[in-house]
């Protein structure tokens, strides 16, 4: 087998793995988010994501981009058989990420006392409030916040390990992080709503679960490394590497080729900081310039939320609590479904990284370009049926998982959109990775800020108009992911040499994503009609749609040989798929 084929079966036996997992820890997620926001419902969710938002940069903060860094790095001195680099690295990672994830910790406990206050100052007769979150969401900000420290520490690790082209650990923590999460944030937050009614303390136990995960998922980590990691170099190897660089000049590399990474993932994820405050303020504006379109249009969720919070004794205040809720129906339903997508295509950019990292270190162009392709064709395969899909059949998608009618007719119109937005945001993450991975951070960093821009300003016009109002939240994300997805796709080709063929990798998963969607839209809407039972009807359309899908690559031949041949037991799965046709 060529390099070029050695390397590929690197990434793709990877990202196998940490697919599995991921997918394993999504469906686990899925066992929790799922009754929990039924539990929760607009409100309670409102404060479970408000929280989660502020957590998410902060968690990108004290992260700093150095798991990207780790692993190319790894991957660049095992490449040249600098083992001896290799151990300093970890060491030297994980001094770094004790002192990010303390400052983090920090910052984000200032932080959610600030923002949850009604503090106030006034500057040249213009008045400065702090007040951006409902004090509601404060229990479940202060029950995230310990997790920065362990997501700090098992960073390093991962880091470590998949640079050595090992995904494994990476995976198997990911699921043990999702148990964890399940078994103690559902409980917990169970426990708590049936003693006292309190949605905001509920959602705080759900986000103590998440702590708990992070914390069971970094013991694992440890261990592992512990009794097998320094396993994972050979000793002889290791005895006749070279004398390491120095623990500096290692240290600035590691910063040099993080600083961009940290940018730009804080540039994306404080969009969705600016989202939770900006939203809800604009849904404030839009509502008192119009409560009486809100009140008709918005009748069963006010109703909804009137009737959860007379529980506790408190009265719902239109201006106030409505915003918190409409958000919590977007969030908590339309985009918990939709980021599915995202999540499972980032796996094959944490896979892609070592070995082009590899590759490009060798200067093996044919190599580089033939993983590159791989990657769009895999990615595209995966997200555009997904995507499409949720379009088409977005109605039964979240009647199937969620209970609460009132918040699943104002999530139906958001997942729609967000529909499209999942191909671009899916295709996106992996060409990040790819141009992190040959040595070009900053250019990401550039084009993230100006879909961050693209995103506000829609989000400041469509929100704040009383008649879009929450419905142009996945607009503004929509376009902001389509710029940065052609913006990166441009870079990569642009730095790397490598002409995408554009019809193989993009064109063919199209159509048979098409294809999909439609016969998920139609037999959905067959079997909806004889049975009328969504229980039913959804996993029939699903199932009906991965049918075509099949049938659809096999005539367009999206899949070549190569891609099969690469997966763990390619050789005989590559004998199944030309058995029934699905490949050349």
């Amino acid at each position: 087998m060529s390099d070029s084929k050695t390397k590929q079966q690197s990434f793709l036996h990877g990202s196998f793995i940490l697919i599995a997992a991921t997918f394993a820890a999504k469906i686990i997620s899925a066992i929790y988010r799922i009754p929990l926001t039924n539990i929760l419902s607009g409100g309670g969710m409102g404060y479970f994501s408000t929280a989660y938002d502020l957590y998410t940069p902060m968690y990108s903060i004290a992260m700093a981009g150095l798991p990207t860094a780790i692993s190319r790095m790894v991957a660049e001195y095992s490449a040249h058989g600098r083992y001896k680099d290799v151990k300093r690295t970890l060491h030297i990672a994980q001094t770094a990420f004790i002192f990010t994830g303390g400052i983090g910790f920090l910052l984000m406990l200032g932080l959610a006392f600030l923002l949850t206050s009604d503090l106030s100052i006034t500057i040249f007769g213009h008045t400065l409030s702090f007040h951006a979150f409902s004090i509601g969401a404060l229990p479940g900000m202060i029950c995230i916040v310990p997790s920065l420290l362990f997501c700090c520490i098992m960073s390093a690790y991962r880091g470590y390990f998949e640079g050595l082209g090992n995904m494994t650990p990476t995976g198997v923590s990911e699921v043990f992080e999702a148990i964890g999460k399940l078994i103690f944030g559902l409980t917990i937050a169970a426990v708590i709503l049936k003693f006292t009614d309190n949605r905001s303390y509920a959602a705080a136990g759900a986000l103590l679960g998440i702590t708990i995960g992070e914390a069971i998922s970094t013991l694992y980590l440890f261990i592992k490394y512990k009794f097998f990691g320094e396993k994972s170099l050979p000793s002889k190897l290791y005895n006749a590497a070279p004398e390491p660089e120095s623990k500096k000049k290692i240290f600035k590399t590691m910063v040099i080729i993080a600083i961009p990474i940290v940018l730009g993932s804080l540039v994306n994820n404080v969009t969705s900081l600016i989202d939770v405050a900006m939203v809800q303020k604009r849904l404030a504006v839009a509502i008192n310039a119009d409560p009486g379109y809100f009140t008709e249009h918005f009748k069963d969720l006010i109703s909804y939320e009137t009737a959860e919070m007379l529980k506790i004794n408190e009265s719902f205040n239109l201006e106030k609590d409505l915003p918190n809720a409409l958000y919590g129906c977007h969030r908590g339903f339309a985009f918990s479904v939709y980021h599915l997508i995202p999540t499972l295509t980032t796996t094959l950019g944490i896979s892609a990284i070592p070995v082009l990292a590899r590759t490009w270190a060798k200067k093996d162009y044919k190599a580089v370009k033939f993983n590159i392709q791989t990657v769009i064709r895999t990615t595209a395969v995966i997200v555009i049926p997904c995507g499409l899909g949720m379009v088409a059949i977005s109605n039964g998608i979240l009647n199937l998982l969620y209970s609460n009618k009132s918040a699943i007719a104002i999530a139906v119109p958001n997942l729609r959109v967000l529909g499209f937005c999942a191909i671009f945001a899916g295709l996106n993450s992996p060409i990040i990775a790819m141009l992190q991975a040959v040595g070009k951070e900053v250019v990401p960093l550039k084009n993230v800020a100006v879909g961050a821009v693209i995103k506000v300003v829609t989000n400041y016009i469509l929100v704040g108009n009383p008649k879009i109002n929450i419905y142009g939240v996945p607009i503004g994300t929509t376009l902001c992911y389509l710029y940065i997805f052609a913006a990166n796709l441009y870079c990569l080709i642009k730095y790397t040499g490598v002409g995408i063929n554009i019809k193989s990798t993009l064109l063919k998963p199209f159509v048979a994503g098409a294809l999909c969607a439609a016969a998920a839209y139609g037999s959905y809407r067959l079997i909806y009609r004889f049975v009328h039972r969504n229980i039913f009807a959804t996993p029939g359309a699903i199932a009906v749609a991965a049918v075509v899908y099949l049938i659809a690559i096999s005539l367009f031949r999206v899949l070549e040989s190569e891609d099969i041949l690469t997966l763990p037991k390619g050789d005989k799965i590559l004998k199944i798929c030309k058995k029934i046709k699905l490949v050349r």
